[in-house]
């Protein structure tokens, strides 16, 4: 139960505050709950330790004298960890979830369970997920780029859903640039200036920008952004921006705006590999409820390599037409859904496989036809066999004479060994599917 007495303290507190112009201190200091005052010790509970120690860092200079001007006496405060979110001040009711996510414009499918890490975007996965748990003073600002497609928004969306999650007071706002630009302009066309400010500068908790980019060669907003942004990072406010590029090529982008976006992390989201494309694939099949054979999977996944959203376009097409014409999911009905977006097939032969493999492994395409038992050229002319016997129509004799005459038992053999290592060997699952990426086979 609360004491009274250190209600009205903090009521009387908070108050002196706002006659100081200090309202935006207020906006903070009201999720802090008044626990107990005596003998001029004041405990406030809070029940994020992050939180209380940039209070504690920012604002308790401001409190204590505050408080003494309140009671007459020197105060001291003192912080509490309490198990449950401190409410939003009265009269103003917490809102739910849903509606903060609404408002927020945030998807609630894009979150980080749902999104799938490999090499190629593991950094920034984790730093928005770190920025996410302890928004405002893990990599503040946080600038993620990469080409279209790649799951830059997916990232926005997350850290928006999992600060709602563990906080469903916070105040979050997620647009691209160029709505950004489109309220600025309409408020100044309006007169609603300090209904903006007030929206970007003080009512707000997390800022998630999208596409940033096209923020260049807009002198005026670039102005504003500037102040906004500052504004946000004194007082370790979030900001999460995505673009299509590092801030220092974006063109027309002022000097003092990529200085900012450089001041927390940069980190960019790269092309998927083939191992993460089937992730994706998998994990989108999954949520949708399509049974996806592992074959179809790898099939799109090595046709499709560039684009993430391509990807699932591709998988949400191939559903579409299962689910309509009954047909069983398979290479054959993939190929044929799939034709007018898959690349044009490259014609592989014997030769272009060796001169593959050769490559690949650093070998001379001579050293596969040869003789030479070293077991990296032995592992090397066995992957190309295989290869051979797998992507073209060459019989196993046809084969054995393309690679020096070898008989044919000596194919079969090969064929047999990398079949039966690629179970249990990821390395070897890996390279060979590297290997038919690059020759562009299906």
């Amino acid at each position: 139960m609360l004491s009274k007495s250190a209600d009205n303290v903090w009521a009387d507190a908070l108050s002196s505050l706002r006659s100081k112009g200090a309202a935006y201190a207020v906006s903070q200091l009201e999720r802090l709950t008044p626990l107990n005052y005596e003998s001029g010790r004041f405990k406030l509970g809070v029940n994020d330790r992050f939180f209380r120690d940039w209070v504690d860092e920012h604002y308790r200079g401001l409190l204590e004298e505050a408080l003494a001007s309140t009671t007459g006496a020197p105060s001291q405060v003192e912080f509490e960890i309490v198990d449950t979110p401190p409410p939003l001040p009265s009269p103003v009711p917490a809102p739910k979830v849903s509606e903060v996510r609404a408002l927020a414009k945030l998807n609630d499918k894009f979150t980080f369970a749902t999104y799938v890490v490999a090499d190629s975007n593991q950094l920034p996965a984790a730093a928005a997920h770190a920025v996410a748990e302890n928004p405002g003073r893990a990599y503040n600002p946080l600038f993620i780029y990469g080409g279209t497609g790649l799951g830059k928004t997916h990232l926005l969306h997350a850290v928006g859903n999992r600060v709602l999650q563990r906080n469903p007071a916070a105040r979050i706002i997620y647009l691209s640039s160029e709505e950004f630009t489109n309220q600025f302009i309409e408020s100044v066309r309006d007169g609603r200036m300090t209904d903006f400010r007030r929206k970007f500068r003080d009512e707000c908790d997390v800022l998630l920008i999208d596409d940033i980019q096209f923020l260049g060669k807009k002198q005026e907003t670039q102005n504003e952004f500037f102040y906004t942004f500052n504004a946000l990072h004194q007082t370790s406010k979030a900001v999460v921006l995505t673009s299509d590029t590092v801030p220092a090529e974006i063109p027309g982008l002022e000097d003092r705006l990529r200085s900012r976006f450089a001041m927390g992390l940069i980190t960019d989201v790269q092309e998927p590999d083939f191992e993460m494309r089937v992730a994706i694939l998998k994990k989108k099949a999954d949520a949708d409820q399509v049974e996806l054979p592992d074959p179809v999977a790898h099939f799109i996944a090595r046709h499709v390599q560039k684009n993430v959203r391509e990807l699932e376009g591709a998988l949400i097409k191939l559903a579409a037409v299962h689910s309509l014409t009954k047909q069983p999911i398979t290479e054959e009905l993939a190929a044929q859904v799939l034709k007018d977006i898959l690349p044009a097939r490259r014609a592989v032969d014997v030769d272009a496989i060796q001169r593959e493999v050769a490559r690949y492994y650093k070998v001379a395409v001579e050293e596969l036809k040869g003789e030479r038992r070293t077991k990296h050229v032995s592992q090397a002319r066995q992957v190309a066999m295989y290869l051979c016997r797998t992507l073209t129509d060459a019989s196993f004799p046809v084969i054995g004479e393309k690679f020096g005459g070898k008989h044919h038992t000596t194919v079969l053999t090969s064929v047999r060994n990398i079949e039966t290592q690629k179970e249990t060997d990821a390395q070897l699952k890996r390279e060979l599917a590297e290997l038919i990426e690059k020759l562009g086979a299906s």
